[in-house]
This record gives structure tokens, sequence and C-alpha cells, in this order.
């Protein structure tokens, strides 16, 4: 398989060197490394690569942006714009360019992986598009535009093969009295088409052009591009319309996947850049109480009584938990979204799960003196990924006893639901979920971490780590809370191998 080829313009060497070892060793092949916007004209053009990752603040007369925009004039290649700059002006600037991304530094190897993938295959669709219109173009010479006449004093409509053929007939030219073609057309798009018509023919217009679907004779719905316009006498009396109607359904099916992709790809960009403000967010907040307590201790501790020693090493504890808490969660999720975690699905009790996890949270359940009632079906059985499980069952628990006041209840729930499925729920009588925040629950671009009853702090990833491990199960999650009254929450799960 032959390597993608990639030219780096960055004009910090020890930065180009270090992105450059990165992307040797991921497999990619570096064509070039240049510092200045000259060379990288001038490499595009000499070496044509398929991607281009440019730094956009590039020392010199020319820019990175300046670059990009005489390389587009020159040669068809992406452009990824690298920077460390995100001020709005830089940007603006940037999309006049056109570029296929825009990824902030620093930034880490599977991201830019999936960057250039999506790039690759943007740019695949887009000469597929710009390849459609060029045949498109041809479609005459082709036997996809079909051409027909009309004659309004006649009622007469006259169409060619190529018109036939369109609609799925054969035969040579005909002509015909009456509106029979309109059975070929939708009946909800027969007031649209009849709209213009009218105007052509009452003078309003004299010309038209209208992108609709037609029926086949086989049944089949295409599209086509229906153009027409007014032939008149010497007296200015309307005397025909003449028209053509082209096949565009390849095209529009380019451009509806297209679209897709690019929205998929503004989508992804603007949850992680959501998500990794949020995450350095949680990240700063624990430390800064860690420097703080520890700094009090180092310097302070011989004038400072037991008592505040110990709740000193308390906070300290408690944010360092918070901290590992983020990063278990955060790795995990990484690994997910890099596929680096894999399902290995097997066959095991649900209930001995959900027991070892009552056992690892029992101390904590004990400190807020909460009662925890669970109730397991024998022989509960799935068959899934029982790591993933157990990190289900985990956080919908820690959740329970997170958001649950000091003496009161959790129930838990383990049953065979059929032959099919089983179901874990979790049920607290806890503060609830209010409903802004119920719509975005398992959304990872939205800072949804609420402080527990004792002012416990979660890491905004839990539910959204439940909800991908869950469903990489076959499996589903669901939920109902009421505020001030507590939640309940769903986890059902397969119980044998389906053969689809």
């Amino acid at each position: 398989m032959e390597k993608i080829k990639l030219l780096i313009v960055e004009d910090e060497a020890i930065i180009a060197k270090n992105i450059e070892s990165k992307l040797i060793k991921a497999g990619y092949e570096v064509v070039d490394t240049v510092y200045t916007g000259r060379d990288a004209i001038k490499s595009a053009i000499e070496k044509s690569p398929d991607i281009i990752l440019l730094d956009i603040k590039l020392k010199g007369e020319i820019s990175g942006i300046e670059a990009a925009e005489k390389i587009k004039q020159q040669r068809d290649i992406p452009v990824i714009f690298l920077t460390s700059y995100t001020d709005e002006d830089t940007f603006e600037k940037a999309k006049l360019t056109e570029p296929a991304a825009y990824l902030s530094k620093p930034f880490n190897l599977d991201e830019l992986n999936r960057i250039i993938q999506l790039t690759l295959f943007n740019h695949k669709i887009k000469k597929e598009l710009i390849e459609t219109k060029q045949r498109y173009e041809l479609a005459v010479e082709a036997g996809r535009t079909g051409v027909w006449e009309y004659i309004p004093d006649e009622r007469k409509t006259i169409v060619d093969s190529g018109f036939l053929k369109l609609m799925g007939l054969s035969g040579e030219a005909k002509s015909s009295e009456g509106n029979e073609w309109i059975n070929f057309v939708p009946i909800e798009e027969l007031e649209m088409i009849n709209s213009k018509l009218n105007d052509l023919i009452s003078g309003k217009t004299d010309h038209y052009s209208l992108e609709h679907r037609i029926k086949r004779a086989d049944g089949e719905i295409r599209w086509v591009i229906s153009k027409g316009r007014l032939v008149r006498d010497e007296k200015n009396n309307t005397l025909k319309i003449l028209g053509t109607i082209t096949d565009i359904t390849e095209l529009k099916e380019t451009e509806r996947k297209l679209k897709h992709y690019a929205e998929d790809l503004k989508r992804s960009n603007s949850a992680k850049d959501n998500f990794f403000s949020i995450i350095a967010h949680d990240l700063r907040n624990p430390f800064h109480t860690i420097l703080g307590a520890s700094e009090l201790l180092a310097h302070y501790s011989s004038e400072m009584s037991s008592e505040e020693i110990k709740e000193t090493a308390q906070n300290i504890y408690r944010a360092a938990n918070n901290v590992y808490n983020l990063l278990v969660n955060l790795l995990e999720w990484s690994r997910f979204q890099s596929g680096k975690i894999e399902v290995n699905k097997t066959q095991f009790n649900l209930c001995e799960i959900v027991n070892q996890v009552l056992e690892l949270y029992s101390e904590q359940a004990e400190r807020k003196k909460l009662t925890i009632h669970s109730q397991c079906d024998d022989a509960c059985n799935v068959y899934a990924d029982k790591y993933m499980i157990e990190s289900v069952v985990r956080n919908l628990v820690s959740n329970a006893i997170k958001f649950t006041p000091s003496g009161k209840s959790i129930e838990l729930v383990c049953k065979n639901l059929n032959d099919e499925l089983a179901e874990f729920s979790v049920k607290d009588y806890g503060i609830g979920i209010t409903r802004d925040i119920q719509q975005k629950l398992f959304q990872i671009d939205a800072q949804i971490s609420t402080r527990g009853t004792d002012q416990e702090k979660g890491t905004g990833l839990g539910l959204v780590l439940c909800k991908d491990f869950i469903e990489k199960n076959g499996g589903t999650i669901s939920f109902e809370s009421e505020p001030g009254k507590g939640s309940i929450f769903r986890v059902k799960i397969p119980k044998k191998l389906f053969n689809k």
C-alpha cells in the first residue's frame, strides 16, 4: 500500500522535526520539511504531496495563509492549518483559503491521524463532485439529457428519445396531447412545476431552472434539473416553450455525502475543542487545591493544630482523588475513541459484578450513612465485555452515592427481562437531574459535572463512557429523573450472542 505523502511547513525547527519524526513513525512519508512560505510554495509544486501541514503564522515575507492561497492557485492539494493562535481574525482569514481542517497546537497523533484520513476522504469526494459536474456537461452526448417542447395553443408536447430514456421508456421522438407526462412527477412536486410553466406561459418570466424528482416507468425515483425557455414570434406572442431535462441523481448524492461529512467534521472539531477546554479547567482546579494545601503544610505545619493538619491533608487527598478519577475516565475515553479498547465478549454473571462494585464502594456508602438494597435474579447471565460492564456499573453506583443525601437509600436490581436481555438498574432518592442537564447528559462537549451532596466533584465523563461502552456491547442505557426526588438509570444488556 502506497504511503500518504505529507509536506510539513513549520518555522520552528525543533517543532518541525518533532512533527516529522512522529509522522514517519506513524507510517507516513514526509516528502519535505520547510520553514518559510516561499519554500512551501516551491516544494508543493515540485513534490506534489497528498496533504500539506501548514503553520499559519510563518516568519518572513509570506505568511502561511498567503502561501496556502498561492499553492491553491497552482495545485489542488488539501491544506491542514496548524497553529497555536486561535483568534477570530486569523481564523476568518484562514477560512478564505478553504483549508481542509484547522488544528490547534499542541495536538496528539491520534487526533492528527483522524483528521488526515477525513481530509483525504473529503478531498476524494470533492474530486468526484468535480468529475460529476464534468460528466454532467457531456450528459447530452451520453444520452442522459432529454429535450422537450410544449406548444400552449395546441396543448401539445414533443419529446426526444433522450427524454423517453430518462423516463425509463424506449423509442424515438414522440408527440402527444394533454398532460400525460405529469404522471412521471411525484404528486407533491406537481404544484411547483406547474407554477413555473404558468409563469412562462403568462409572460411573468422568460425562463426557469428547477431541480425536482421524477418517477420512472419502472418506479425508480431520480433527480433531474429541468430548464425551460419561452420562444416568441415576431409579434412577441408566445409561440412555444423549449426545455431540457437532465439526470443529476449522482450529483445530488455526491453533494449529500460531501455535506454530511463536512457537517460531521465540523461537529467533531467543535465538540473536541469544547471538551478539551472542559478537561483543562477540571485538571487545573484540583491542582490549585493540592498546591495551596501542600504549601500551607510545608511552611506553616509547625504552627497548625493537629485538626488543621488533618483537614488540610484530607483536602489534598480529595483533590488528588478527583484528578485520578478524571484521568482514569479520560484515558478510557481516549482509548475507546482511538479504537485501542477491544470488545472481548464472554458469558458472565451480572450479579457477581454488582456485588464486587458494592464491596468496593461500601466504605463510601457507610461514610454517608446510606442504605443500599440489592436484588438479583438467579442466573442473571449476560454476554458482553466484562471490563466494560464493570466500568458502567461502577460509574452508576458511584453517581448514586454521590447524589444521595446522608441517611437515605439506594436500590440496585439485576433481573432477566426475557430470553435475550437482562437489566441492571440503579435507583436513588437524591437531588435528581434538572431538565436542561437531562437533554445533554450523554454529550461529550457539554459541561455537566455537578457536585454531590457532600460537595464531591465529578469528572463529567462517566455517563459518556457508560453510553459508549453499553452501545458497543449491543445494549442500551436510559434514565428517568425528577429534580428533588431522585433518578433511576436502566441498562439493558444482551444475554447471548445474536446471529445477525
